[in-house]
């Protein structure tokens, strides 16, 4: 808000950085993602059983798979529906329907 840049739709921040001081707009279709990168990530069940994730507190699980486990908690989901913006240092909450079965930090980038 209050960019002073005339555009057709509303802008959304895709990205920061602190280091040049930009920072990225663009329109909301550019927020969608369809995976997500966890760190710090604790699984108390089989990574098969993960079929859902909370991205935000009040948000919907959505349907999703751990499509890779890189060690040291390092986990990446494949999401089956695309989301706007996964915001970093965020928790993720992983799910079987609607147990709970693991946790991790959403990671940047």
């Amino acid at each position: 808000k209050g960019l002073g840049v005339a555009a057709p739709e509303p802008l959304y921040v895709l990205a920061t950085d602190m280091g040049s001081n930009r920072v990225v707009a663009g329109p909301r279709e550019a927020l969608a993602a369809t995976s997500v990168a966890l760190r710090g990530a604790r699984l108390h069940r089989e990574a098969a059983e993960v079929d859902r994730v909370k991205l935000r507190y009040r948000s919907k699980a959505v349907p999703c798979r751990i499509a890779a486990e890189h060690g040291r908690g390092r986990v990446e989901l494949e999401l089956h529906e695309p989301v706007d913006g996964p915001a970093p240092g965020q928790t993720a909450c992983l799910l079987r329907g609607d147990v709970v079965v693991g946790w991790g930090t959403i990671a940047a980038g």
